[in-house]
Parts: structure tokens; C-alpha cells; sequence
């Protein structure tokens, strides 16, 4: 007999703790990867942009409780979270249990290159004929990556009530496996406007 425990909580979010955390930029994209412990394997992780109305943005590090009965064991995680980041900041800040980490961003090297590959074609000009964004989910869900992608598309500098935009998906794909510990569906995505 298999028995399934529920997986939605109401737990709230709080700050996690990490071992370390490393940033990589692909262009507009930065990828964030913490590493560390969870108390058990009953725990969500994320990375979330800060509330903290500041620029750059600054990102926390949190946790929640899952509902079920878990065992007692240190779990270790590594979890990655692609972000939008001005270009011309040489380094992150992720708040975190322990504090807040200013962390160094590195360029992806070769063993992140499908990583940069993914994010490349996204150019991110609103300027441009067509910009075009890359959304991911850590669940494997288009609903997710697409819902990210759009949230990442830049706005056209000229606005006006009747504009509609179309969006075309232009790739859908996965990573999985990396220093980054990728288990992620990719969807890139173009904006035109009328």
C-alpha cells in the first residue's frame, strides 16, 4: 500500500540557513546557487526577491515546513534560482539565517555553458524589434516558466491602452544536472507589440 501525504502547506517562509552561495552572470540573467542543510527532508527552499524597496534588488534565502511526518536527518540541498540583474553590479546580495552574503558574481565558464546557451538569445532591449525572455521552473511546470518568462519580458517604452502584445514561445526545454544542480524546465519566449 502506497500512502501519499499532502504536499501544500500554509507554513510560512523563513530564512534558511546555507553553507555557501555563488552567483553566475549570463548576460541580463544571474544565476544564484546556495548550498547547505535543511533539518529534515520535510522542507520547500527558495530563493525570493527582498520586500526591501532598494536598488539593486537584494534576495533572501528561505524555508517552510512541509505537512507530513519526516524523519530527524540533516538533509543537504543545492538549490539554484535564475534572477534579472542589472549588468553593470559586479555582486549580489542574499540574505540569509545567518545574515547577508554580498556574493562575488563569476561568469559562467564551460561548465555552465547549456546554462548560458539557454538564457543567450534572451536580449532583453525593449528597444528591440523583439525582446525576448527565459523563464524556468524547478517543478518541471510550462505553467511556472512561462508565468516567469513573462514576468521577465521587458515593457515597450511607449504605452498606450488599446496596445496588445503578442507572445510567441520560441523553445521549450530542460536542464538537469550541473554544479548548479539544475532540475529545471526552460521556456524562452518573444514579445511583439502593435
Amino acid at each position: 500500500m502506497t500512502t501519499t501525504l499532502p504536499t501544500r502547506t500554509t507554513a510560512a517562509w523563513e530564512l534558511a540557513q546555507r553553507s555557501s552561495i555563488r552567483a553566475f552572470r549570463a548576460g541580463r540573467y544571474v544565476l544564484i546557487v546556495a548550498e547547505g542543510h535543511l533539518p529534515t527532508p520535510g522542507y520547500e527552499l527558495d530563493i525570493q526577491q527582498s520586500p526591501l524597496r532598494i536598488f539593486p534588488q537584494q534576495y533572501n534565502l528561505v524555508r517552510r515546513e512541509l505537512p507530513g511526518i519526516w524523519p530527524d536527518v540533516l538533509m543537504p540541498y543545492r538549490y539554484p534560482e535564475v534572477v534579472v540583474f542589472p549588468a553593470d553590479r559586479p555582486a549580489v546580495t542574499v540574505h540569509h539565517a545567518d545574515g547577508q552574503d554580498e556574493v562575488h558574481i563569476e561568469e559562467c565558464g564551460e561548465s555552465l555553458a547549456p546554462f548560458a546557451a539557454a538564457v543567450a538569445d534572451a536580449d532583453g532591449e525593449a528597444g528591440s524589434p523583439a525582446p525576448e525572455a527565459t523563464g524556468m521552473s524547478p517543478r518541471l511546470s510550462f505553467d511556472e516558466a512561462f508565468a516567469d518568462a513573462l514576468s521577465k519580458l521587458p515593457q515597450p517604452a511607449e504605452t498606450h491602452p488599446d496596445r496588445m502584445t503578442t507572445v510567441d514561445v520560441i523553445h521549450i526545454g530542460g536542464l538537469f544536472g550541473g554544479v548548479a544542480g539544475f532540475h529545471h524546465l526552460v521556456v524562452r519566449i518573444r514579445g511583439t507589440s502593435d
